[in-house]
């Protein structure tokens, strides 16, 4: 559990050509062979600085007199190899543009493409977030199961260790959209308030899937805000870092339905009870995983056992406001 952020978090962070295909492709071999282009430019400014001091050297030894054949020899050398740097220097250069070429010929047929379809779809979606509700990337709740958060109350040590996650009746105050406490009010109440984010709100989310992948819920700041009521759309920016502590800049187009709002900084926020089951951020990553509550530390910590570390003596101590409600 303690390597959570390297190893969990990197399958679904690789699926970027699945959503965004050949551009993409093409984009990253770009990238990928950037360095080793740069490696040939460095020899061939290496090569030309050599045969500089060697034509110098040539120079001063002509002027005394003590000027041999292995001294020009050496400066033929440098100058063949110099040509040869060169030409695969200004190949592997053009075969870069030419991909770059083709990136921007793909791209503009994709804006084309998309400026078509809209034209075509008229006054039905004149914005790409313009989605259906239909589109949320929830699944469906199971209107057989009716849980409350914690599955059902407090669960043993023995259930804590299944990793199925408990199912939740999405009608239930509990599993509001953006909820982070239950709210007052009888269970069975039809009626959901549905969660409204604003710009630079932190959150929890979970991208759509691709395929069959798994996605976790990870850590976002919502960067822009389209749409009112059923056509609100969210562009939420991915708050994970690279090891060299870059932002990725990686955002993703979701709607409330996948997102949880995290109570902003010095937000007072109610002590959790023993055994309740939650979602949590794990120390030092920037994902979200099931975990049990073990009891408060203090008024702005709780201590955690995550999921897959039952079987040890292990508890992670999480801020408050980064503890929020269990869904699937």
């Amino acid at each position: 559990m303690s390597s959570r952020g390297n190893q969990r978090r990197g399958p679904n962070r690789n699926s970027e050509i699945s959503q965004h295909g050949e551009e993409l492709a093409i984009w990253k071999d770009i990238k990928d062979q950037l360095p080793s282009l740069v490696d040939m430019v460095n020899q061939s400014s290496a090569n030309t600085a050599a045969q500089y001091e060697q034509d110098k050297l040539c120079a001063e030894k002509k002027k005394n007199g003590t000027l041999v054949f292995e001294d020009l020899d050496k400066f033929d050398q440098l100058a063949r190899a110099g040509v040869k740097h060169n030409e695969a220097t200004a190949l592997a250069l053009k075969d870069k543009i030419e991909k770059l070429k083709v990136l921007r010929a793909i791209a503009k047929h994709n804006e084309e493409a998309q400026e078509a379809n809209t034209s075509r779809l008229g006054g039905q979606r004149k914005d790409p977030w313009d989605f259906n509700v239909d589109d949320s990337p929830m699944p469906s709740p199971n209107p057989s199961v009716s849980r409350r958060v914690g599955g059902g109350g407090g669960s043993s040590k023995g259930d804590r260790s299944d990793s199925v996650p408990p199912k939740i009746d999405r009608g239930t105050p509990a599993a509001k959209a953006g909820s982070v406490e239950p709210q007052p009010g009888p269970a069975s109440n039809p009626i959901r308030t549905k969660q409204i984010f604003a710009k630079d709100d932190e959150v929890a989310f979970k991208p759509k899937p691709m395929g069959n992948e798994q996605t976790d819920w990870i850590l976002g700041i919502v960067q822009e805000v389209r749409g009112e009521g059923k056509s609100r759309r969210y562009r939420v920016l991915d708050a994970d870092f690279d090891e060299n502590g870059n932002h990725h800049q990686k955002d993703f187009k979701t709607s409330a339905s996948s997102m949880i709002l995290i109570p902003k900084e010095g937000t007072v926020l109610p002590p959790l009870e023993e055994g309740k089951v939650v979602l949590a951020l794990y120390p030092n990553t920037t994902t979200f995983y099931k975990a049990e509550v073990m009891g408060m530390d203090g008024s702005e910590k709780v201590n955690l056992k995550f999921e897959g570390e039952e079987s040890s003596n292990t508890m992670q101590a999480v801020t408050r406001r980064h503890v929020v409600e269990f869904r699937a």
